[in-house]
């Protein structure tokens, strides 16, 4: 026996690392074949089990042979056992050929062999068990964000960003899925959807679960398709429990790539965007549109902004007067808001409609109406003659059961008679809502306020809510004026509408009035008052102190029908 040689061979095998467990090779390695050689060896059988009691319960007749050389020598062999940092256990039997029997020496550098094989199986184990950590979710075992930031930069690397994309979804209804199946059944149905997506692609396509019930997918122009047509809806069998089918779907947003990306980071950040945008619209695909991802910006501008902005007072009370159209004198006015920066004013349409998704408008409302009363207060300190001013209230005030009443709170701080202030409000569809604005509007006119609804003549609601409803004053929606034909169907729902109104109580006033025709309109069907271009822009409260104090338009030199 050459024992310098195998000492050496030893040696050089332990320094040569190679990250392979050799024994396990289809092709042996020089030091391994040599080794094998040298000593005799005529099998290597090794058994992996990952724990001892399955070691434990598992017969031996289940360990895999990796190695045979001839005819064995079952009667004698080295065996080493070991518990590896992961709990695993790790068994390795080596035997000598047949008619050898290993000296204390020789069977010394078989164990010193085995050794060797086992810190190479437990550093390899160990680095899979750590690449599956850093790139799976733990739950599921989903490939994750960290996996989807190495596949987009190894496709960048190699200038082929081009030819993908990327789509960011959002699982749609998830909670309800939860309620009918329970957690661990729900959690199988998303597993097989994810599957059905993913079943098209191949390396390195990939779908990775970003948290939650998110997701982004790296997709080939070619099978964009038929990815995107899972992610819009399919049904999914159960397994019977409860029902047959569940259906499963996504709201997604795609970014095209264009491989001129400084940061794959915004391919990610694209498609994310663009399925906030899907989300918000209720639309199944957005693709990225630079347009529309501004607007989303602008919007998470406007909300995470609010408060300073409250603050700083940037929103201001702007008025329009409303004027009686049998005499043309100032009656009233309606309080409506304007964003003032520095110079630049933004009208309603610019941030309204953001704040209306959240309960940011109703924290506006109330701002507005403090606003309101406390000019009302100062004309009235003044001297000046106020007139009866509308302050508008969003639908979400519904859901507040404190709502009459913390409005009267405002009004009363500023000693304000409540017959100065009309509370306007827009129609309503729900008829649980219909139901809590009869009991709102209710309140109010037992408080001494009168109720104006705006709008009207727009929604499917509106014969019904005057008939259940008494509101105080029908502000009859621009749109009807819009119609230059006098016998079209808006002319005469106009009509009927004025002439309902009065019957049942209420007052009417237009919107949107621009011109002496209109009015003429307006006075033959029965409407007397009426607000808009024609008589004053909304203005700032300087401006609208000077018509209080000059409240007669027949003196403003406009031309009047006769």
């Amino acid at each position: 026996m050459d024992s310098i040689l195998i000492k050496t061979k030893l040696y050089e095998l332990f320094r040569n690392e190679s990250g392979i467990v050799l024994y396990e090779s289809s092709k042996d390695s020089e030091y391994i074949s040599e080794l094998v050689e040298l000593l005799n060896i005529g099998r290597v059988i090794h058994t992996e089990y990952p724990d001892i009691n399955a070691e434990m319960a598992v017969k031996p007749s289940s360990q895999t042979v990796k190695l045979d050389k001839g005819e064995i020598n079952e009667d004698d062999c080295v065996v080493e056992r070991v518990l590896l940092p992961m709990g695993t256990v790790q068994v390795i039997t080596i035997f000598p050929l047949k008619d050898h029997t290993w000296s204390g020496e020789e069977r010394g550098f078989v164990s010193d062999l085995i050794n060797i094989l086992v810190i190479f199986k437990s550093r390899i184990k160990m680095k899979e068990y750590i690449d599956y950590a850093l790139f799976h979710d733990r739950n599921f075992g989903f490939f994750n964000g960290f996996f989807l930031s190495r596949t987009l930069s190894m496709i960048a690397r190699l200038e082929r960003l081009n030819d993908y994309n990327v789509i960011f979804f959002n699982l749609t209804n998830l909670s309800g899925i939860n309620q009918i199946l329970g957690r661990n059944n729900a959690d199988e149905i998303i597993k097989r959807f994810v599957a059905s997506a993913s079943s098209c692609l191949t390396q390195p396509e990939c779908i990775c679960l970003m948290g939650g019930d998110n997701f982004t997918a790296v997709v080939r122009h070619e099978n964009l398709e038929l990815v995107l047509r899972t992610l819009k809806g399919i049904d999914i069998d159960s397994g019977g429990k409860y029902t047959e089918l569940i259906r499963m779907s996504a709201y997604c947003g795609v970014y095209r790539c264009t491989g001129n990306e400084h940061d794959i980071s915004l391919c990610i950040d694209c498609a994310q965007q663009s399925m906030y945008i899907a989300k918000k619209n209720h639309v199944s695909v957005q693709f990225y549109d630079e347009t529309m991802v501004d607007l989303l910006k602008n919007t998470k501008k406007i909300e995470s902004g609010f408060a300073s902005v409250l603050k700083k007072e940037e929103y201001c009370a702007f008025y329009q007067p409303k004027v009686n159209l049998t005499n043309y004198k100032l009656i009233g006015a309606e309080a409506l808001c304007r964003w003032v920066r520095g110079k630049k004013i933004l009208t309603p349409d610019k941030f309204i409609p953001v704040l209306e998704t959240s309960n940011r408008i109703c924290m506006l409302d109330f701002y507005m109406l403090e606003h309101v009363c406390a000019d009302l207060a100062g004309w009235i300190a003044s001297g000046k003659n106020p007139v009866r001013v509308s302050s508008n209230f969003s639908r979400k005030h519904l859901a507040n059961r404190a709502f009459v009443q913390e409005v009267v709170n405002i009004v009363d701080s500023y000693k304000v008679p409540h017959s100065l202030i009309v509370i306007e409000v827009t129609e309503t569809t729900s008829e649980a809502d219909m139901k809590r604005l009869a009991e709102v509007v209710g309140e109010f006119k037992n408080a001494g306020f009168e109720v104006s609804v705006d709008d009207f003549g727009m929604g499917y609601s509106s014969m019904s809510m005057i008939k259940d409803i008494r509101f105080s004053e029908l502000k009859i929606d621009k749109s009807f004026l819009n119609n230059k034909d006098i016998g079209s169907r808006d002319m005469i729902m106009m009509k009927h509408i004025i002439s309902m109104a009065e019957e049942l109580g209420m007052s009417t006033i237009a919107e949107g009035v621009e011109n002496p025709d209109q009015v003429s309109l307006l006075r033959k069907y029965g409407c007397f008052r009426g607000q808009g271009f024609f008589f004053d822009k909304p203005l700032p409260k300087e401006d609208f102190e000077r018509v209080l104090e000059n409240p007669d338009y027949s003196l403003k030199g406009l031309s009047f029908p006769e």
